[in-house]
């Protein structure tokens, strides 16, 4: 994380702007000869951070991705040193954020919308002002093949799902409510499975299961605090509160949308399967991205195909959570919107530059 000179001291109230580069665009950026319109877009990006007006955090997502690809060390380097030791939660931690804020509103009785707060997703407060030092923990690639082997078998689940997405009958509507009903039951069958386990003294399930498993434990620990009947929990899950959380909503919009174009022939599948795979192979992550960070962001890059579908009016991303969404083909916009925001610096600001850094005492007024 980077040594940091807080607001308190400076005196001065600044926001940055939360940007959030996906996989797509890091892999060209870290390229050799990366495309000119790349490059200029880390020159403004660059800029901006040094100016303390915009932070780029990386996630897990980002890392995890990387694990899957040759040259994933230094395709990590590149994603560290560019987001200056800033990052978000990992995702599993943001949706179990969510769903225990969300099952306290539920028990208290509070109203179903989601109340979105930064500390849901980031780690410390990148709106203080970076030091001159910057401290990232780095580890290296590991258990390559292993990693590989897992992607594909969900690829291959997710392929073996998409043609009859395209001729299913169902609507949108229909979609969403599957997702969610999908989403619930895997929390419950997942932490059954777990205590089935631990019952017959299994106890490598402490350390195999999956995450979401802990998710319902922490739920049922919630209850017992407040001494909620344990039926609250399976209610709960078949909530509004538990759909409205932006992790939820966000993913079951998205994969409804996804089902609607192609039942719409908006997206039109390659007649090969390797076509598809190639083409299709990141959409789970992309999702992951998107549904995790994109609410607490206030633009998000995505590769053509992803924010087609985010801009989409079924999803309508800046609509419902305030982010821009960019992409390759829109990279113009992005760098006005860059443009923006260093021009709408104020000199109070400028001010503050001028006392933190030596760098910047020559700095004319905004």
């Amino acid at each position: 994380m980077a040594e940091r000179i807080t607001k308190q001291m400076l005196g001065i109230e600044t926001r940055k702007k939360i940007l959030y580069l996906d996989q797509s665009f890091f892999s060209l950026a870290a390229r050799k000869q990366p495309p000119a319109w790349v490059q200029d877009v880390i020159a403004a990006i660059t800029e901006l951070l040094d100016l303390q007006l915009l932070a780029v955090p990386y996630s897990f997502s980002h890392v995890a991705e990387a694990d899957l690809y040759k040259g994933r060390d230094s395709l990590v380097s590149f994603i560290q040193r560019l987001s200056r030791g800033h990052d978000f939660w990992p995702y599993y931690k943001v949706e179990e954020r969510q769903t225990l804020k969300a099952f306290e509103a539920f028990l208290a009785g509070r109203p179903t919308a989601y109340v979105r707060e930064e500390r849901d997703a980031i780690s410390g407060d990148l709106h203080d002002w970076d030091g001159d030092y910057i401290v990232t923990v780095f580890t290296h690639e590991s258990d390559y093949e292993r990693k590989r082997e897992s992607k594909h078998t969900s690829v291959n689940a997710l392929l073996d799902a998409i043609e009859p997405w395209g001729t299913s009958s169902r609507t949108f509507e229909e979609d969403m409510e599957l997702e969610f009903q999908d989403a619930a039951r895997i929390y419950a069958d997942d932490y059954a499975t777990k205590a089935a386990r631990l019952y017959l003294r299994d106890f490598a399930a402490l350390i195999d299961s999956p995450i979401s498993a802990e998710v319902v434990g922490n739920l049922i620990t919630v209850a017992q605090a407040v001494k909620a009947d344990p039926k609250s929990i399976g209610a709960f899950l078949s909530s509004q509160h538990f759909r409205e959380t932006p992790c939820r909503q966000l993913s079951a919009r998205l994969y409804s949308a996804f089902k609607e174009r192609l039942r719409k022939k908006a997206v039109v599948l390659p007649a090969s399967r390797e076509a598809r795979e190639k083409k299709y192979s990141g959409l789970m992550f992309d999702v992951q991205h998107a549904s995790t960070y994109a609410p607490y962001c206030d633009a998000f890059f995505a590769d053509n195909a992803m924010a087609e579908l985010m801009n989409y009016y079924r999803v309508a991303v800046e609509k419902t959570y305030g982010c821009r969404v960019f992409c390759a083909s829109t990279r113009n916009a992005l760098l006005a919107w860059l443009n923006s925001i260093k021009t709408s610096m104020t000199p109070e600001h400028v001010d503050g530059l001028r006392w933190a850094y030596v760098r910047y005492r020559k700095l004319d007024k905004a």
